[in-house]
């Protein structure tokens, strides 16, 4: 499946309350190109940490859905964090992971045992009551909408396409001056 593709049917389904917290990389571009109207932070490097930070602000909102999207690579990196966020339970909380089994942004180069494990498979192993793979552009919709209305915690691997990666233009503003508005808009949202 085409990375746009999946993006585009998160959006249409996604709860416009929702706040999104994207990794790095591809899963940043691709959401960033949505212009979806929901509050949406950027992460940068380190690779690895997204998720940990994504269930910070999952913990910190409750009263909110938090959608986590994020890479294979950068998932891999700290699988730890898996069994982190099945401890701390949030509820509010859904990881839409693109996996395509390389770690597309730095060169396409393959992730360790590519093709060989299951992401959704981890994850239940992890101990997260739904997780499920979606590969086929017919069933995705169908799939994606079916984990955005879980009642709690969900993991969802969507098999995406190996695509270019080009790097776009630089957004306008730098890492920090997003940070802040992110921070100051997620202060403003009601409870």
């Amino acid at each position: 499946m085409k990375r746009d593709l999946c993006a585009g049917l998160v959006r249409r389904h996604l709860d416009p309350r929702a706040v999104v917290y994207c990794a790095l990389g591809t899963s940043s571009r691709t959401w960033r190109a949505q212009q979806a109207p929901q509050l949406s932070y950027y992460g940068s490097d380190p690779m690895g940490i997204a998720l940990s930070t994504a269930l910070g602000l999952a913990l910190a909102r409750p009263e909110r859905p938090v959608l986590f999207i994020g890479g294979d690579g950068d998932l891999v990196m700290g699988l730890g964090s898996l069994l982190t966020v099945v401890g701390a339970d949030p509820g509010n909380l859904k990881l839409l992971i693109f996996d395509n089994g390389r770690y597309e942004t730095g060169g396409a180069q393959l992730l360790a045992g590519s093709g060989r494990y299951a992401l959704d498979a981890i994850a239940r192993g992890a101990g997260f009551p739904w997780a499920s793979r979606v590969e086929a552009d017919d069933s995705a919709e169908a799939v994606i909408r079916d984990f955005l209305v879980q009642p709690g915690l969900a993991f969802l691997a969507v098999g995406i396409d190996q695509e270019a990666s080009p790097y776009p233009p630089a957004p306008a503003l730098s890492q920090v001056e997003e940070r802040a508005l992110f921070m100051s808009r997620l202060a403003a949202l009601p409870d």
